[in-house]
């Protein structure tokens, strides 16, 4: 066992060591030719600047947050990967026609992608949500990492389109196509109609026993009024107080289990109004794209370095 011990504790020492010894080697090398990368790096720097700010066309980003209802999720991100793929196919005569644009106009699209829209305390009252649900056995099954890791992009409210584009007003253009090709579907029509239809009736029905209920109260009300009036009715008041009294509080309890009912009814009405609603559109003019990892300047400096490195590290090998 002692044996065995020490040659565990070796082989870690020894791990370390090497891991140690191979860093300390890739220091020393690239302090003896670091004259040779850095040149290399202001190189490539240049020509970044001069391909990003001179040759390169200027890009324009612009963004739309859209909310979709009854499912309509899928065939928004659907839609999505079809105008991506006509982008990446350079098919512009396709792409005019999808998103009833000029072609011209097409050929300045460069990118455009949907993601949905996620923090963490969105993901944490979901979550929360769900394992409401489940027994107490399953809920150690399933982690909060596991779980946000694999949210289905349905689950999501809000979804964002953004669109990269070298035109900086085709943006406004593009909004009622996009929207228009999911709301196209007659499947979601239906869906709409149907559930508006449900959801007036409901809310009618939810007036009509509101206003039964009023009534009944104000039965009470004059009932207890009347029994206060007559004469030596000291029995009589607490036989209202008791009696009377409890049933119109419970009338006001479910009175106002109604109301809250309606004003969840006329949110979904609001909300549901349309198969996609759009909680904020594109910017009538885009925005210059300045995502440092995109610009050439930077790809170039970190390119001409590394393109240095491996050229001496060849070499090295091949000696």
């Amino acid at each position: 066992i002692g044996k065995g011990v020490t040659s565990f504790i070796n082989f870690i020492i020894f791990l370390f060591t090497t891991v140690f010894e191979w860093f300390l080697l890739l220091l020393l090398f690239i302090r003896s030719n670091l004259n040779k990368m850095l040149l290399a790096a202001l190189i490539g720097g240049c020509i970044g600047v001069i391909y990003q700010y001179v040759i390169k066309d200027v890009q324009y980003e612009s963004s739309i947050t859209v909310e979709p209802n009854f499912g309509s999720t899928v065939q928004l991100y659907k839609n999505i990967d079809y105008y991506l793929s006509l982008v990446k196919q350079d098919d512009f005569e396709r792409l005019a026609s999808s998103l009833n644009i000029s072609q011209e106009e097409a050929e300045n699209i460069s990118w455009i992608e949907v993601e949905p829209y996620s923090n963490e305390n969105q993901l944490l009252l979901s979550y929360k949500s769900f394992i409401s649900e489940l027994d107490s056995n399953a809920v150690k099954h399933i982690k909060y990492k596991t779980f946000a890791s694999e949210q289905p992009i349905e689950s999501f409210r809000y979804h964002i389109v953004r669109v990269t584009s070298k035109d900086k007003f085709i943006f406004k253009k593009l909004e009622s196509p996009i929207i228009n090709s999911v709301i196209s579907n007659s499947y979601y029509d239906k869906v709409k109609n149907t559930a508006y239809n449900n959801l007036i009736r409901k809310k009618s029905a939810l007036e009509s026993s509101m206003l039964e209920l009023d009534s009944l109260r104000n039965l009470y009300k004059q009932v207890m009024l009347a029994e206060s009036v007559k004469e030596n009715s000291g029995t009589n008041i607490f036989m209202s107080e008791t009696g009377g009294g409890s049933k119109e509080v419970d009338v006001f309890d479910k009175y106002m289990v109604m109301n809250e009912e309606l004003i969840e009814v006329n949110k979904q009405l609001t909300a549901e109004n349309e198969v996609v609603n759009v909680v904020s559109s594109f910017n009538a003019v885009g925005m210059k794209v300045k995502i440092w990892y995109k610009n050439f300047a930077v790809i170039g400096l970190i390119g001409g370095f590394v393109f240095m490195f491996l050229i001496i590290s060849i070499r090295k090998l091949d000696q």
